[in-house]
């Protein structure tokens, strides 16, 4: 699996790299505005490789340790190639992504779509620390303000696989104790990326380039 997530980066990096080189490409600076607003920034990069088509890099990341006493520390990172129903990249699309986070939290029952191992939230103290890799569909739609600005909406979800250990308060107790592991491990198809950015066209877009 490690071979494949390795391939598709590379894969998102060649995409990049050649469009940059071969056309006057469109560059797009955005952020979050709902978790920024929460003190989760969540910013990222944009860049259009061709026709209708760009490639996203994104982070998000906590500085929260908790909110009214539970944990919540987390960081994602995606990478993500889409379409767009417009050639300025702009108006719907559909993007397909892979995905690295990790986390200190609550599970997120409400979030998950299928399985749901429990239909009860953990109990108080409770928590689980890991990481996940993401891999899933990204929809949305991209609005033009004025030549620099834009507003886009979106929601992403997908196959999540995580290793965790899960505890309460400061004792394990995801697996026996004569059950050694390091790791307990699961996976869910969920909800976990959304939100409403604000966009700033760093470069705009030369719709006089060649695009191959």
């Amino acid at each position: 699996m490690k071979k494949v997530h390795t391939l598709i980066f590379l894969l998102l990096m060649y995409i990049l790299v050649g469009s940059i080189n071969n056309i006057s490409a469109q560059v797009e600076l955005k952020t979050n505005i709902p978790t920024l607003a929460v003190g989760v920034p969540n910013v990222g990069l944009e860049f259009q490789v061709g026709k209708n088509t760009s490639v996203q890099f994104d982070v998000l990341g906590s500085f929260w340790d908790t909110i009214d006493g539970k944990p919540l520390q987390i960081n994602q990172t995606f990478f993500e190639f889409r379409y767009y129903s417009n050639l300025d990249i702009s108006g719907w699309f559909v993007g397909a992504h892979l995905g690295y986070g990790m986390f200190t939290f609550q599970k997120p029952y409400n979030l998950i779509i299928h399985p749901r191992y429990s239909t009860s939230e953990d109990a108080d103290g409770a928590f689980r620390s890991g990481r996940s890799v993401f891999h899933g569909l990204t929809i949305g739609y991209k609005k033009r303000i004025n030549k620099r600005f834009s507003l886009e909406l979106f929601m992403g979800g997908g196959y999540a696989m995580s290793n965790y250990k899960g505890y309460l308060g400061k004792v394990r107790v995801d697996v026996p104790l004569e059950n050694n592991r390091p790791f307990n491990g699961s996976g869910e198809v969920l909800v976990y990326r959304g939100g409403l950015m604000l966009i700033y066209k760093i470069f705009p877009y030369n719709n006089k380039a060649k695009i191959n």
